[in-house]
């Protein structure tokens, strides 16, 4: 379900963000629209691409890709794609950083990442 979420100012300007094509950052944005109070989400392209660009012609899986490989300044990629019980989920690395849940918000449902069962490592060819 889409939340109501912060971009600071800053995302703008963000050196790393710069680096990705601009659907890639207008994806990102989304992502955290779409993430739970812990910056987690269900790792599903096609249906993100739905909520997320519905009227662009867009590789939602390209994106996700973009999005999971390691910045050039910190070596950390913006997200973390996982599986855990089977399922695929992406974890917002940065998310306690830049956002204030809302005290109605409920608590995830969806398990923290487990570095070990990292869905398979990223194309970082930008």
């Amino acid at each position: 379900m889409a939340r109501s979420r912060y971009i600071k100012p800053g995302f703008f300007k963000d050196e790393d963000i710069k680096e990705l094509p601009y659907e890639a950052r207008l994806f990102y944005q989304g992502l955290w629209i779409e993430a739970d109070r812990e910056g987690r989400g269900e790792d599903r392209p096609e249906r993100l691409k739905i909520e997320i660009m519905p009227y662009d012609d867009i590789d939602a899986e390209k994106m996700m890709q973009f999005l999971a490989c390691p910045k050039r300044s910190t070596k950390r990629p913006f997200i973390i794609r996982y599986e855990a019980d089977g399922q695929k989920y992406y974890q917002i690395i940065t998310w306690h950083k830049h956002q204030r849940i809302h005290h109605t918000e409920g608590p995830s449902e969806i398990p923290p990442p487990n570095r070990a069962l990292t869905v398979k490592e990223p194309l970082c060819n930008r």
